[in-house]
């Protein structure tokens, strides 16, 4: 009977120091991917409030090229409309506005080519963090 106390004694003393061993290695594991979630979140706040800064540069950027063509048309409307003033002839008149239409006009899209490439631009500089990010995260669900 002491033998099979003693047998009980010890199957269950490993089935504890199992339990034990198993208990611990789960919860190291938890912790790590407590920490890694703590610093995958902390990485990903940094790259979004990189984006944000990018995407206010950008609009900063968009926001003067955009007074600066505001203040240069105004100006061209200002001078045109003084040679239209002192024009001796309706033709000469007619001349002024056609040459002013069609430089408005090419200005005006030479200015929106513009500020498309300046906004196709800033916006891959402001969506770069965030994709660097989302390609770690790949990364590291695949290695799993």
């Amino acid at each position: 009977m002491a033998t099979n106390a003693h047998s009980a004694k010890a199957a269950a003393d490993h089935a504890a120091e199992f339990g034990h061993e198993a208990f611990k290695t789960t919860v190291d594991r938890s912790i790590a991917a407590f920490d890694g979630f703590a610093v995958n979140s902390k990485l990903n706040l940094e790259a979004f409030a990189d984006s944000v800064g990018a995407a206010a540069e950008c609009a900063q950027s968009l926001s003067a090229q955009a007074a600066a063509y505001s203040k240069k048309a105004l100006e061209d409307h200002v001078a045109i409309t003084k040679k239209l003033a002192a024009a001796k002839s309706v033709q000469e008149a007619f001349d002024i506005q056609t040459g002013y239409a069609k430089s408005a006009m090419e200005g005006y899209l030479a200015e929106l080519t513009r500020w498309s490439d300046s906004f196709a631009s800033s916006l891959q500089r402001s969506l770069k963090p965030i994709n660097e990010r989302v390609a770690a995260a790949a990364e590291q669900f695949a290695v799993r």
